[in-house]
């Protein structure tokens, strides 16, 4: 029913949705990876796509200063330097407006090659990544309000939200959980660095 009305809210301009998408690493070693990324050092933010007259990196830099405390259980700051990263190659990849079917593996990708946006009139559609390279570690799909510029308050929900979203509180209740680092097909390998998510 909150999820109907909040769908009403949204359509008047006024609600953030942000739903979890589903990834190998359970919740708790998503955070595990997360604060090993920020252990010493900011998180890299990637903005693709952002609907406004600004440099992709001064997006990202608001992007990352909107993330600052959202994660319950983290102390991690975030950059849109990527000269201030320390392991630069986990990051958290904001894509605007990407298409419906767009998934998150995707997402990561789109860090690194160009993307079209799928703009809608009604509303603004970002879907993060937390990302080891191209490989996704959690995601999560965020729809807000169609935004007036990079200053608009329901950014910085959206981002919070989506935060929120790819680590989830709750769910972390002392058991270790799938790490999702070993892929079988089409050949066996490390998806991700396993050693990363124990420190």
């Amino acid at each position: 029913m909150r999820r109907l009305a909040c769908l009403a809210l949204l359509l008047l301009g006024g609600c953030v949705t942000a739903q979890d998408t589903i990834t190998d690493v359970d919740p708790a070693p998503r955070l595990r990876f997360l604060n090993f990324a920020g252990y010493q050092s900011p998180v890299l933010v990637v903005s693709v796509n952002a609907p406004f007259q600004l440099p992709a990196r001064d997006v990202a830099g608001r992007l990352a200063e909107h993330a600052e405390g959202a994660v319950t259980g983290s102390d991690v700051t975030y950059t849109g330097n990527p000269g201030a990263a320390r392991h630069g190659d986990y990051r958290i990849v904001a894509r605007f407006d990407a298409d419906q079917g767009a998934s998150t593996k995707e997402v990561c990708r789109s860090a690194y090659e160009s993307v079209v946006a799928a703009r809608y009139v009604d509303r603004t559609n970002l879907f993060l990544a937390f990302c080891d390279k191209g490989e996704p570690i959690a995601g999560a799909k965020v729809s807000g309000p169609k935004l007036d510029g990079p200053a608009d308050p329901n950014l910085r929900e959206m981002m919070r939200q989506g935060m929120k979203a790819m680590f989830p509180h709750q769910s972390d209740r002392g058991r270790s959980g799938g790490m999702g680092s070993i892929e079988l097909a089409p050949v066996p390998r490390f998806r991700l660095n396993p050693l990363d998510g124990i420190l």
